[in-house]
């Protein structure tokens, strides 16, 4: 069970990528970000979940969605507050 948390909170810096590439394609403006990074994790570990990458619950797969979302986001607002120094 450790090992499938690792690898569903490893998933925060896909996602932080993700939400990089997919900012400019979608026009995304700067206040929807944490949604999207949201949204993105947990589509994310829901697919490693379908994939059966890991053995977790279906449950547990998009609690660790949430997490590597908020993660990303946080993620993004400390990098972009450290750019605009």
């Amino acid at each position: 069970m450790e090992n499938e948390i690792l690898i569903g909170l490893a998933s925060a810096p896909v996602v932080a990528a993700l939400l990089q590439v997919a900012k400019p394609s979608l026009n995304l403006p700067a206040r929807f970000t944490p949604v999207a990074a949201l949204v993105l994790g947990i589509a994310w570990n829901l697919g490693v979940k379908a994939g059966d990458i890991t053995e977790i619950s279906w449950a547990s797969a998009a609690l660790l969605g949430v997490l590597s979302g908020l993660a990303a986001a946080g993620f993004y607002s400390n990098a972009r507050a450290a750019v605009e120094r």
